[in-house]
């Protein structure tokens, strides 16, 4: 069941392994934007047919809306992999000093009291905001990138995503709090 269970976590969190990748464009959309400011150049590429994201052109704009999506991409899908890895931001300073079971109790409480509806209305009001992106045709108003109604439907998906990996989380920790004994591999570590 553990196995299984992991395996169902590192699906939750291919996404956060792939956005890691996606350092190398951003610092090329950050060099390439100071370049453009310094040589006071605005339109970068120019071509007939839109293309998705991008329209018919690359400007300066276009690159400074590139940097905010790839960083919201790093952040969303990010944290879900931290949360998995348990390399989030914690509370240890309160259950630090109590016992590995009282632990594993608070956190089943916090997966499932705090985190799960927290994610649930994210993904919920999230969802709307997407497609309510989507059917307005929302872009940018400056020389940006169109079609914002996909970043926005990562808002929805990154928190579902998150929230599935609470659940799976929680279904192994209350594994092991039905254990007579905590192993030393089952210590809480958050």
């Amino acid at each position: 069941m553990s196995n299984i269970l992991e395996r169902l976590q590192d699906m939750c969190t291919l996404p956060g392994r792939l956005v890691g990748w996606l350092v190398v464009p951003l610092i090329v959309s950050v060099c390439l934007t100071v370049l453009a400011a310094q040589y006071g150049i605005n339109l970068l590429a120019e071509w007939s047919d839109p293309l998705p994201l991008f329209g018919k052109a690359i400007t300066v704009n276009t690159l400074l809306d590139l940097q905010w999506h790839i960083f919201s991409l790093m952040v969303l899908f990010g944290g879900v992999l931290a949360f998995r890895d348990n390399s989030h931001v914690s509370v240890d300073v309160f259950s630090s000093s109590l016992s590995p079971r009282t632990q594993l109790a608070f956190r089943l409480f916090g997966d499932l009291v705090f985190l799960l509806p927290f994610c649930i209305v994210i993904a919920w009001y999230g969802y709307s905001f997407a497609v309510k992106a989507f059917a307005t045709g929302e872009g940018s108003t400056y020389g940006g990138m169109l079609d914002r109604w996909v970043i926005k439907a990562m808002i929805p998906l990154s928190f579902s995503l998150l929230g599935l990996c609470a659940i799976l989380r929680a279904i192994e920790t209350a594994r092991q709090l039905m254990r007579p004994t905590l192993k030393n591999s089952e210590q809480p570590h958050d």
